[in-house]
């Protein structure tokens, strides 16, 4: 196996473990409040009716005049489907074997908490600290997968971590920063299906001798740091009408941990073994514009937008010093992310002064680019002479345009403390996946999704001092 053919072996098992965000553009999460999932995150940036708003504008902090604080928890619950074939193009030339590689539900739920204090210093100067989680979430493939060589478990998880600052002017405009610390986990496991049809002809003494079903493709285990700053203004334009605007900057989280394989070298050299590697993720910038008016006594709307800049999510490359010269740095997958918009409108009905509901639409462009990467169809056709279509979108990023309908709302039991509770329907255009790995043999799935969507249920409680 040439070297190139390698890279992209690393390449199509690696990308997954920074890709588990299914429910959101790329693998970007939305869910950073009760209150504000209700409104499906309309003007979350401006309308600060608890602490959460510090997630995404640091001027937050100076709308509140006492010590408040917010904690909430959201499950989110994807489900995405996929059907289509896997073939295996040898390992005998000239010959190939196409299995079904159907699965269901493989995109696994998971919890994500929050947590903020808003607390003002004086009538102008006030803080905040916020915590919370930008990326993330899980994929799971069976490992009886056809295509698990290819996409099998994958996991990230973050934590931002966020103090900040707000200077108030007037009473009317207010701006704020915040320094942001990423901390990010990343665990991928791909490994060759149990049962691997082929097991008969490998374990022929003429091919290799040996059967190769459930062998470790490769696995990934690291974690790392990185510091970035957000800043934010807030302007209330009165009692009733105000406009937000946040800036979020990039990150570049540097992962480190150890590299395993049963196959990656190929001999006669030694496969990986919790060999030491690094991986640097380019996670994106955030611009994000808020308007919230309320009518009268009753009514009220909140108009979002947020603009995610995916374009520097271009590729993954892996750092991995005893690979030697000709693997670093080592080209792990080429994504060429598109960057997009997220549309979203809301309203709200106070029922009285203790119930608030609230409903919300949002559009969420995808990150994942439509057609195909020419570029690594035109490799593969160099290297092993098959013309195989290869889509951007992937099995571990089955990434689409999303709708969501939202609904929630407020229960304030007293002056002091109040309850958050929001539920939310996202779904998904279906579309198609083709994808390809050298390891174990050639191979290539060719398929696409048959279901992309999710449930999210969120609560949290605030408090005033």
């Amino acid at each position: 196996m040439n070297k190139k053919y390698l890279r992209h072996a690393v390449l199509a098992a690696a990308i997954g473990s920074v890709s588990q965000g299914a429910m959101a553009a790329g693998f970007y999460l939305q869910e950073t409040s009760a209150s504000g999932l209700g409104r499906a995150f309309a003007a979350e940036n401006t309308i600060g009716d608890n602490a959460s708003i510090l997630a995404r504008n640091p001027a937050g902090s100076a709308l509140f005049d006492t010590y408040t604080i917010s904690g909430g928890l959201t499950y989110v619950d994807p489900n995405i489907d996929v059907s289509g074939d896997v073939t295996y193009f040898g390992p005998i030339p000239g010959t190939r074997t196409t299995v079904r590689a159907d699965a269901d539900d493989y995109a696994t739920s998971a919890w994500i908490p929050n947590g903020y204090l808003a607390a003002p210093i004086n009538d102008e100067w006030s803080w905040g600290l916020a915590m919370y989680t930008d990326f993330g979430l899980e994929t799971d493939f069976p490992d009886s997968f056809p295509a698990a060589a290819i996409a099998n478990q994958t996991e990230l998880l973050t934590v931002n971590i966020q103090p900040s600052i707000a200077y108030d002017i007037n009473n009317t405009f207010s701006i704020g920063a915040s320094i942001n610390f990423l901390y990010a986990d990343a665990t991928l496991k791909t490994n060759i299906p149990t049962d691997f049809v082929l097991d008969p002809i490998f374990s022929n003494p003429a091919v290799l001798g040996r059967g190769l079903s459930g062998a470790s493709v490769l696995k990934i285990e690291g974690d790392g740091w990185d510091v970035s700053w957000t800043l934010g203004a807030l302007w209330r334009i009165s009692d009733n009408t105000r406009a937000g605007i946040s800036y979020h900057a990039k990150y570049d989280p540097k992962l480190k941990g150890d590299v395993s394989s049963d196959l990656i070298p190929p001999p006669p050299a030694a496969p990986f073994d919790d060999t030491s590697g690094n991986l640097t993720l380019d996670l994106p910038d955030t611009l994000e514009l808020g308007f919230y008016h309320r009518f009268d006594n009753q009514w009220a709307v909140a108009v979002g937008y947020m603009w995610t800049n995916w374009e520097e999510f271009e590729r993954l490359e892996a750092f991995i010093p005893s690979a030697g010269e000709g693997f670093n740095p080592l080209l792990i997958k080429e994504e060429n992310f598109k960057s997009g918009s997220r549309f979203s409108l809301a309203g709200e009905y106070f029922y009285n002064d203790d119930i608030t509901v609230r409903f919300g639409y949002a559009y969420d462009q995808g990150a994942a680019r439509d057609g195909f990467n020419r570029h690594e169809q035109e490799e593969i056709l160099a290297t092993t002479g098959l013309d195989l279509p290869i889509t951007w979108r992937t099995l571990s990023i089955p990434d689409t345009d999303r709708q969501w309908l939202t609904l929630g709302g407020t229960y304030q039991y007293n002056e002091k403390l109040s309850v958050d509770a929001g539920i939310a329907y996202i779904w998904g255009d279906d579309e198609r996946i083709q994808e390809y790995t050298p390891i174990p043999v050639p191979t290539y799935y060719d398929g696409g999704t048959t279901k992309t969507e999710a449930w999210l249920f969120s609560a949290a409680i605030n408090y005033r001092f």
